[in-house]
């Protein structure tokens, strides 16, 4: 049986998914969401570059792509969207407000997202090494990062008190500050763990870098009572994350250069 078939039906499901949920936030502002999809299409040329430009990508095709992209922007929030109302009501029931954007935000989302990569990595014969988990991880985290900006940037507009114009700037000027491609860079972590598991039969690493980008982003997500608080929790957080993320991106590269074998999933 072709593998590609679950991977033609949820694209085909949801790309339209994905379009009417950026339409929707067209109703919300159509200035911040014009502006959004500006902003979305510098943010998919530069995300997509990272990985291309360098050794580990892989020849799968654009249909890996765009299967990527839209499991990260469609499948992902569709599957965060109940767990994430549900978090929301237990953590408002317990007072846990500070942790509230952790369980709601970075449990369900980490969880959606690995689930993608699995199955991309098993649909597309063509990925058969660990460095492949870690680049897919990245692009279904960038299209989950597109559509939540999207989402955010559109509600930022008129939520501004001036125009709809500085309500979108802002809010994408927030969100690419404060955590830039952080989806892309936890997905791939979480990725790199995936591929590690299915790919070297090293499950005890694998699990390891899953549970270190849930924690990763579990610990991002506390919201501190202050302003000061909350700009040194993202600097620290920063200071962990990003070199990480290329750390791994090194350890990777080493990789394919020195292992020339082939492991084919059944």
């Amino acid at each position: 049986m072709n593998r590609l078939w679950p991977v033609w039906l949820i694209t085909i499901v949801g790309l339209p998914a994905s379009l009417i949920f950026s339409a929707v936030n067209g109703f919300i502002s159509p200035v911040g969401f014009g502006l959004g999809l500006l902003f979305v299409a510098i943010y998919l040329v530069a995300g997509i570059l990272l990985f291309r430009a360098g050794p580990l990508w892989p020849s799968a095709g654009p249909l890996y792509v765009v299967a990527c992209l839209v499991w990260g922007a469609a499948i992902s929030l569709g599957l965060v969207f109940l767990p994430a109302l549900g978090w929301v009501e237990i953590t408002d029931r317990l007072g846990w407000d500070a942790v509230q954007a952790s369980f709601a935000g970075a449990y369900p989302e980490e969880i959606a997202k690995a689930l993608g990569v699995l199955v991309m990595l098993y649909a597309f014969r063509r990925l058969n090494r660990p460095w492949h988990g870690f680049v897919t991880g990245g692009l279904v985290g960038l299209g989950f990062e597109v559509n939540e900006n999207l989402l955010y940037g559109a509600v930022g507009a008129v939520l501004d008190a001036n125009s709809d114009f500085d309500g979108a700037v802002q809010t994408w000027g927030v969100r690419l500050l404060a955590g830039p491609g952080l989806h892309i860079v936890l997905t791939a972590l979480s990725g790199w763990g995936i591929g590690l598991a299915l790919f070297q039969r090293d499950s005890l690493k694998g699990l390891w870098w899953v549970f270190v980008a849930f924690s990763l982003h579990f610990l991002w997500n506390i919201m501190w009572p202050t302003e000061v608080a909350m700009v040194a929790h993202y600097v620290v957080m920063s200071a962990i994350i990003y070199p990480l993320f290329m750390w791994i991106y090194v350890q990777a590269v080493r990789r394919r250069k020195s292992d020339n074998s082939y492991v084919l999933l059944m």
